[in-house]
C-alpha cells in the first residue's frame, strides 16, 4: 500500500509541477507600456511606426544611433550598416573604388579574394535577412486588413527589394516568408531562378496597391516597383538564363511616363534638398539630426575626404581618409595625365593654397575676431604675402601648404 501511495504522490507532484511551470511561463510584463507580440500592432499609429522601422533598417544600424542597441551582433555597429555594406560589396569589388583602411578583410573586396567567412559579407547577409525577417512579421500581422492594404504593399516591396539584393549578391540564399512561423529552424535554400520568379510575382501582385509616383518622399510607390522590375529584368539572363531586355524597357517606359527624368546637375541628387530632384525614385532618408549612423551617407561622404580636401566644402567637419577611386578610373576622364594622379581628378581651375598667419599679439585681446584682425596671407594665391586687416581670406587660403605644389 505504501508503495502505491508513493507512486500516486509522485504522479500528483509531477502534475502540480507541470501545471505550475506552464502557468509560470504564461505571463505578461509588469510594465503595461512594454511592447510584446500580443500588443505591438494595436493601432493605426503602431502600423505606421512599424512600417517606418522597415524603411529605417536600410538607414540605421540599431535602436539608438549612431551606436547602441544594435539590430545585429558580431561586428562593429558602424561597419554593419545596410547601405554601407551594400555599397562596399557593389563598388569596392570593381575598378571604381578602393579602400585605404586595413580594417579586417575590407581590402579583399578590391583584391577579389573574399571568402565565405568574411566578416563584411556575413554582416551584409545578416542585414539583408534582418530586413526580410521584420518585413515578414509586419506582413503576418497586416495581411487581410483592408485598412492597411497600402502599408502591406510597401512591406512586401521592401521584402522583395532585399530579396533582390540576396539574389544579386548571393545567388541562392535561404528563403523565409510570413508563412514560416518564428522559431529555431533551418530555412530552405532557394534556387536563383525560383527566387527571381518569386520577386517578380510579388512586385506584380502589389503594383496596384502601392501609392502613385511621388506620393511621399522616401516611401515605396508604383514607380519604385517599376524600377525594381526593370533592374530584375535587366540581369534576368544572369539570374535565369533567359533574356528579358524587352520587359526591362517596358517598365522603364512606365517610369519615364510618370515624369521622372535626369536632374539638370548630377550633384543635385546628393544635396540636402534632393527631394526636389526629378531623378529621385526611391530614397533612403537621412536628415543629420534624427537619423544618425556611422554608415550610409555619413560614411560615403566622410570616408571619401582626406589629404588637403577641404571638408567644409562638402558640408562636413572633417574627413576619414579612406575611400578613393583608382588611377585607371581617373584616366578614363583625364587620359593625358600620367604622373601625379591623386585620389580624385584634379580640378582644372585649381589654385595653390597658402596658410593665413595672424599677426603675433593681435589675438591676445579678449574681443579678438579673426575676421577683423591683422593677417599675413597670399590673397591672390600667387605666393605674394601681404598684411591685411579686416579682410576675410580667400575660400581656400586657410588650407595648409600643399606639399605637392599643385
Amino acid at each position: 500500500m505504501k508503495k502505491y501511495l508513493k507512486i500516486a504522490l509522485a504522479a500528483l507532484a509531477m502534475v502540480v509541477l507541470t501545471t505550475s511551470c506552464l502557468k509560470d511561463l504564461d505571463v505578461e510584463p509588469l510594465d503595461e507600456n512594454l511592447p510584446v507580440a500580443t500588443n505591438v500592432f494595436d493601432s493605426p499609429e503602431a502600423y505606421m511606426q512599424a512600417l517606418a522601422k522597415l524603411y529605417a533598417s536600410y538607414a540605421v544600424s540599431g535602436q539608438e544611433g549612431p551606436s547602441g542597441k544594435p539590430d545585429i551582433e558580431g561586428i562593429d555597429e558602424g561597419f554593419s550598416n545596410y547601405l554601407r555594406q551594400y555599397w562596399n560589396a557593389q563598388q569596392l569589388s570593381t575598378d571604381e573604388a578602393v579602400m585605404a583602411w586595413n580594417d579586417a578583410t575590407i581590402k579583399d573586396f578590391h583584391w577579389q579574394t573574399w571568402a565565405p567567412n568574411d566578416v563584411f559579407i556575413a554582416a551584409l547577409y545578416a542585414r539583408v535577412f534582418y530586413t526580410i525577417s521584420i518585413s515578414n512579421e509586419y506582413i503576418r500581422n497586416a495581411a487581410g486588413k483592408e485598412e492597411y492594404k497600402e502599408f502591406l504593399a510597401e512591406a512586401r516591396f521592401i521584402r522583395a527589394h532585399s530579396y533582390w539584393h540576396a539574389l544579386d549578391l548571393f545567388g541562392s540564399p535561404g528563403f523565409v516568408t510570413e508563412d514560416d512561423a518564428p522559431g529555431a529552424f533551418f530555412p530552405r535554400q532557394i534556387g536563383r531562378t525560383e527566387l527571381f520568379n518569386y520577386i517578380e510575382s510579388e512586385l506584380k501582385a502589389i503594383e496596384n496597391d502601392l501609392g502613385n509616383p511621388r506620393f511621399m518622399y522616401g516611401r515605396a510607390d508604383k514607380a519604385a516597383a517599376w524600377m525594381l522590375m526593370a533592374k530584375l529584368y535587366l540581369n534576368a539572363e544572369v539570374y535565369t538564363g533567359q533574356n528579358r531586355y524587352a520587359d526591362a524597357v517596358t517598365y522603364l517606359e512606365k517610369v519615364l511616363d510618370a515624369g521622372y527624368t535626369l536632374a539638370p546637375a548630377y550633384s543635385d541628387n546628393f544635396m540636402a534638398d534632393n527631394h526636389t530632384s526629378p531623378e529621385m525614385i526611391f530614397s533612403i532618408n537621412y536628415d543629420g539630426e534624427f537619423t544618425r549612423s556611422f554608415g550610409g551617407m555619413v560614411y560615403l561622404i566622410h570616408a571619401a575626404i582626406g589629404g588637403t580636401m577641404p571638408a567644409d566644402e562638402f558640408g562636413v567637419g572633417g574627413g576619414w581618409g579612406g575611400l578613393r577611386t583608382t588611377k585607371a578610373f581617373v584616366q578614363k576622364f583625364y587620359p593625358d595625365v600620367v604622373n601625379g594622379i591623386y585620389s580624385t581628378p584634379r580640378p582644372r581651375n585649381y589654385k595653390n593654397s597658402y596658410p593665413v598667419i595672424y599677426v603675433p599679439g593681435n589675438y591676445m585681446i579678449p574681443e579678438w575676431d579673426p575676421a577683423n584682425s591683422a593677417q599675413l596671407a597670399s590673397v591672390n594665391s600667387d605666393g605674394t604675402t601681404k598684411v591685411t586687416s579686416g579682410l576675410k581670406p580667400e575660400k581656400n587660403s586657410n588650407l595648409p601648404m600643399d606639399p605637392h605644389g599643385m
